[in-house]
């Protein structure tokens, strides 16, 4: 993601990120430590940190339940799932700023042929709006994401799988024909949003989508995907009654747990408006060409 021009935040910024273990976390770190912010990257879990946090950040873990205190003027940052902050929001004492993710799911997954994520999709409407009652109770200004789908080659649960299986069997299977459209976002980009939107004031009290550098169909991205990998695109299209019979039977063989639904999505517009952000923040996204480590 291409920064607007430097702002100049002082040294003397606190930051507060919760859930810093998840994919964005290492870049916020980062990000908001060369921009002159000291805190705390806070997490619940009690293994080993999956980063090593930049100077001036150290690392946190809080039992859940807990109480914290932070600085009267901290900015936290949320990288949990907005379902889960409005009960973290009420836990904290302090700070008068806060800029959290939320989802697209709130749009893309409303009509979702699956019920599971129609509910999902509401709970996540309801919790936005809990998080804007309670700031604003509060008195602490916020700025909500919704991002495109989010990846970080090697390390995400969507474009890193593809790639996996790729690797594995040397195809992939589409739902015929694959043009539905996606705008998948870097999540270091996802940080730069988030830093971008901390000292600009007409961030403030609003909501934002949040898409990649680019519009694909499906089944480019995954060609993008064979193309990272150094290998010549395979795509086995399926009808989707036969995807589906697929689907359940790979899900049987390896226990991992899908949403049929998302096959309808290859063929579905996941189209986000990257306007407002680019005209509040002066950022574009980077174009999707991931580049992914050695998968095993």
């Amino acid at each position: 993601m291409t920064p607007a021009a430097d702002t100049g935040i002082s040294r003397e910024r606190f930051a507060v990120i919760l859930g810093a273990t998840s994919l964005v976390g290492r870049y916020l770190a980062q990000r908001l430590a060369d921009r002159g912010f000291r805190g705390l990257c806070l997490t619940r879990h009690t293994g080993p940190a999956p980063f090593e946090a930049p100077p001036g950040f150290s690392w946190n873990t809080v039992s859940e339940g807990e109480n914290l205190d932070i600085p009267a003027s901290a900015t936290l940052f949320s990288l949990t799932p907005v379902t889960a902050l409005p009960a973290l929001i009420n836990l904290i004492a302090g700070g008068n700023r806060l800029i959290a993710l939320s989802s697209s799911s709130v749009v893309f997954k409303a009509q979702s042929s699956s019920p599971g994520e129609r509910d999902q999709a509401q709970a996540q409407g309801r919790a936005e709006k809990r998080v804007q009652s309670l700031c604003h109770n509060r008195g602490i200004a916020w700025t909500l994401f919704r991002p495109a789908l989010i990846y970080d080659p090697g390390r995400d649960r969507n474009v890193s799988r593809i790639a996996t299986f790729v690797r594995r069997f040397g195809f992939f299977p589409v739902v015929w024909p694959g043009t539905g459209y996606c705008q998948p976002i870097h999540a270091g980009d996802v940080a730069q949003a988030m830093v971008a939107a901390s000292n600009a004031a007409r961030a403030r009290d609003t909501l934002f989508d949040l898409p990649g550098g680019e519009t694909l169909t499906y089944r480019e991205m995954v060609r993008r995907i064979f193309a990272s990998l150094g290998r010549r695109p395979v795509l086995v299209y399926l009808p989707l009654s036969f995807a589906r019979a697929a689907f359940y039977l790979w899900q049987t063989l390896t226990g991992e747990k899908y949403s049929s639904a998302s096959l309808e999505r290859m063929n579905m517009a996941l189209t986000l408006d990257p306007t407002p952000v680019r005209e509040h923040f002066g950022i574009t996204s980077r174009p999707f060409r991931p580049e992914f480590p050695d998968l095993k």
